[in-house]
């Protein structure tokens, strides 16, 4: 500006085109991908894991000794309920307390209070109910023969951050061929 230069005035110096503001770079698109990749292999780890569960258990009485919700810190500072259901079995001679709703360490999360109550509606202090111990893990026993959802949730995330990624990539080497044959 010092050689007598006007400031621009919202159009490309010279080109009357309007100013876009800038698209992704290829750094960004690249950390995104690698953020996508990682929410996939942590869903499809899980995923694995649950599968590996489900397909060794084998079936225990057992009787529920709790029942609470639990407040937790979600997303973006919110609250979300976890109902935690505490149950004690015996498995080969050994005697267990374990709170799995489902197979693995995830436990789904409700955004309301209501919703993770309802959940527990199912289950009674005192009550004898079937639960499902994987013979290599037997102290992490499970009431519901299923999956939670939350690892196919977590490789759906993962593919979408996946395709935005992909699509900067397009658009910051579209942009790179634009610049070239200028």
């Amino acid at each position: 500006m010092s050689d007598g230069e006007e400031p621009d005035s919202g159009r490309r110096a010279g080109m009357g085109l309007p100013v876009q503001p800038p698209k992704p770079g290829t750094a960004m698109s690249i950390f995104v991908l690698l953020v996508g990749l990682g929410i996939v292999g942590v869903g499809a780890y899980s995923y694995v894991s649950d599968s590996a569960a489900l397909e060794n258990s084998v079936e225990v009485s057992a009787e529920i000794t709790d029942t609470s919700i639990e407040a937790v810190e979600s997303s973006r500072g919110r609250t979300a309920y976890v109902p935690v259901v505490t149950f004690q079995y015996r498995f080969q001679g050994t005697d267990y307390t374990s709170d799995g709703i489902y197979p693995g360490d995830t436990q789904p999360q409700y955004g309301e209070r209501a919703v993770a109550a309802s959940r527990l509606s199912d289950y009674t202090v005192g009550e004898r109910v079937t639960a499902y111990v994987d013979p290599d893990a037997p102290g992490q026993a499970f009431l519901e023969p299923s999956r939670s959802g939350l690892p196919i949730g977590a490789i759906i995330v993962g593919v979408l951050v996946c395709l935005v990624a992909g699509i900067g990539l397009y658009q910051a080497r579209r942009q790179a061929r634009a610049r070239e044959l200028r």
